[in-house]
Parts: C-alpha cells; structure tokens; sequence
C-alpha cells in the first residue's frame, strides 16, 4: 500500500525533520541549545509514538500512544512559540512549524476522542 504523503504519520515526520532543519538556523548562544534539544526531542516523540501506534495491539494502546503524541505536539507549540517571540532562528521557518506544530495537535486530538467515543 503507497503511503499517504498528507497522512498524519508522514506529516508528523516531515514536521519532524522540518524542526532539524530549524535548529541548525539557530545562532548557539549559553541555554539555547538546550531549547533546541527539546524541540528535537518533542517532534520526534510526535513522529515515533505515532509511527507505534500504527502496529498498537489493542484500542487501549493505540489511544494511549496517540495521547503521547498530542502531549508531544503541545509542547512544540510551546518550544516554537518561545522561538518565535524571541527571535531564535530562521522567524519564517519556526513560524510555519508553529502552525503546523498546532495543525498536527489538532489532528491529534481529534483522533484521541474519536477513539475514545468509538
């Protein structure tokens, strides 16, 4: 089966690769790379929780690792916001992934409940 290049997997993943690409627009300055780590660390949770969600073994599961994934997304939202209002790296790339960061918890959500009233 071909994979779904606006499915929320692949979206998750090139959101994923899209904030590698905005660290390395950030100037290193002293605590700034640890900003820069957690935005690493928060995309890739999104991608990867729902890369395993997709092999979940129940409902129970799928939802739980979805709910990751939203908790994930909203702390993005977080990382990139701090971005954006301070000026850290390329503005226009982190505020295209701070939307994004916002469209994918939306998604998330949706999902999440769904689930949850099926």
């Amino acid at each position: 089966m071909a994979e779904n290049a606006t499915g929320i997997d692949e979206r998750a993943f090139r959101f994923f690769c899209g904030v590698i690409g905005f660290v390395r627009t950030v100037r290193p300055e002293p605590g700034v790379s640890r900003l820069a780590d957690q935005i690493v660390a928060a995309s890739g949770s999104i991608a990867a929780n729902r890369e395993e969600a997709t092999s979940a073994s129940s409902r129970k599961e799928f939802i739980r690792l979805n709910e990751i994934a939203l908790r994930s997304a909203k702390e993005s939202v977080l990382w990139l916001r701090a971005c954006v209002t301070t000026g850290l790296g390329d503005a226009a790339r982190a505020a295209a992934l701070l939307d994004e960061s916002r469209q994918l918890a939306r998604i998330l959500a949706a999902i999440v409940i769904s689930s949850k009233n099926r």
